[in-house]
């Protein structure tokens, strides 16, 4: 079997093992805090009413003053910078330094003397709404590679990466009839690196009505920054949908629609949903922005890994020299452990516009959860753009669909596929496709060699059965052999 991602053979050297004792115990500790908590009524946290009427431009105008970036003195690359509370981000959240030499814990205390206001008014008081950490990726300088900030939000990136899809820490009743509730993060411990480490560890304290958590995350920073994360659950209360290791990401339009009156041939963070099933099919879902929510399911036992990718790296598709579209990472998770009988969910959210996330993808077991129940979660996230020497297989470069002339009830869809395991080909090699189709009928299929490349394009034509979804399934195999992972839609009529 052809593996499709080697990152999940990807070994780094570092374990829990390599913190002081003192930070070592410390998680047992915040574990127990967590179940404590779980058994108590929860409280939500009062505004800093100081910051709570600063407005978008106002907020953002706000710096944090270099002269108190935590460790720029004691040889570290990691340093950490303040956001306050302010705009969106009004609920404040503790900050606390573990040392590590003997593991000692110290409050970290906000106050507005930290910020540049700018023009604007100093406020009396400010509170912390998260921090983002820093480290010289290019050479000297300095350069984001995680942010909290908001609810239990957080951000990775690595080398040459601008910001753009989000990981959260829980996702609960996303997409269900019951409101979605948003976690928190509320307390966080960092742990005081010494010269020379190449990872950073930080703790986590998560509260909302239905559960409470701990949380460890190692970081790791490079061309794929990586952030190993272990999660303790305690349920408060049962929840409909639990969602493990959620994703967030958006999609205004790309290369299938839908059509706007921009400059800009395609608007995203993230173009589709990978999936590597525990039995090692890798699948591909192109994302899309639906007229309608639409929510998806991808059974399955113990997967390998999913994640909300970006494939598309050429500026032209893009056009925007200012979001940088063809630099935002691609987020994958690579579960640790026994994850059981579950699946990946992928939700799709209208949106009219590229300033609002639509996009949330998560795990969710097949087990219901109630309250007082624990659980534990642990994988690995990361945060690159080299998805495509990751894997031998051919991937989906491009969706397209379009109607059928004469045929008001079918749809055209070409499946373009890329990969060495093509290139290397002989032009009259046959290749063909294995197509499945739920409901309705597939009229043809053919595959074709684009002029001018080893690429190999996918014509489907698919008739609908009256206002029934087609679910499409396919790949490319030449002599029986496999030769691309899984292409998946849902056509609606």
């Amino acid at each position: 079997m052809v593996r499709l991602f080697s990152l999940l053979l990807l070994h780094v050297g570092i374990c829990i093992g390599a913190l002081p004792a003192g930070a070592q115990d410390f998680f047992g500790t915040l574990v127990n805090r967590a179940q404590a908590s779980a058994t108590q009524p929860y409280r939500k946290e009062a505004p800093v009413q100081e910051t709570v009427r600063l407005g978008y431009d106002a907020y953002r105008g706000i710096r944090f003053k270099s002269e108190v970036t935590l460790w720029r003195e004691g040889g570290s690359d990691f340093r950490v910078e303040f956001f306050p509370t302010g705009f969106l981000y009004q609920t404040p959240v503790k900050l606390n330094v573990i040392a590590r030499t003997d593991g000692s814990v110290t409050a970290l205390a906000p106050s507005p003397s930290q910020f540049d206001f700018g023009a604007g008014r100093t406020p009396a008081s400010v509170g912390f709404a998260g921090f983002k950490v820093t480290y010289p990726l290019h050479g000297e300088r300095f350069d984001e590679i995680l942010s909290f900030l908001g609810a239990s939000y957080f951000r990775p990136i690595g080398k040459g990466q601008a910001y753009g899809a989000s990981a959260r820490g829980l996702a609960i009743d996303t997409a269900q009839p019951r409101s979605e509730e948003f976690p928190e993060f509320r307390e966080f411990w960092l742990v005081e690196p010494a010269e020379g480490d190449r990872s950073l560890t930080i703790y986590a304290l998560l509260e909302s009505p239905g559960a409470s958590g701990a949380y460890a995350f190692m970081v790791t920073p490079g061309p794929r920054t990586i952030v190993d994360v272990d999660a303790r659950l305690f349920l408060r209360h049962s929840v409909s949908m639990l969602g493990i290791a959620p994703l967030t990401s958006m999609f205004l339009s790309g290369k299938s629609g839908p059509w706007r009156d921009d400059f800009r041939p395609e608007v995203h963070d993230s173009d589709g949903l990978a999936v590597l099933t525990g039995e090692g099919e890798p699948i591909w879902r192109p994302l899309g922005n639906p007229g309608t929510l639409q929510v998806s399911a991808f059974l399955d036992n113990n997967p390998r890994g999913f994640g909300l990718l970006q494939r598309e790296r050429r500026f032209e598709r893009y056009q925007d020299g200012v979001a940088q579209y063809q630099s935002r990472p691609s987020l994958w998770v690579e579960p640790k452990g026994d994850w059981g009988e579950g699946e990946v969910r992928l939700v799709e959210i209208p949106t009219p516009s590229e300033y609002h996330d639509n996009i949330v993808a998560f795990w969710v077991s097949r087990w219901p959860v109630s309250k007082g129940q624990a659980l534990e979660y642990r994988y690995r996230l990361s945060a690159l753009a080299d998805e495509a020497s990751l894997s031998s297989l051919a991937r989906v470069i491009a969706t397209r669909q379009g109607p059928i002339d004469g045929n008001p009830k079918a749809r055209r869809l070409v499946v373009e596929f890329e990969g060495d395991v093509l290139s290397r080909l002989d032009a009259e090699r046959l290749v063909e496709s294995n197509v499945t189709v739920s409901a309705g009928r597939l009229l043809r299929t053919d595959v074709d060699r684009p002029p001018g490349g080893g690429n190999r394009r996918l014509f489907l034509d698919v008739e609908f059965d009256g206002r029934r979804p087609a679910d499409v399934r396919a790949h490319l195999t030449a002599d029986g052999q496999r030769l691309s992972e899984t292409f998946n839609i849902v056509l609606r009529p």
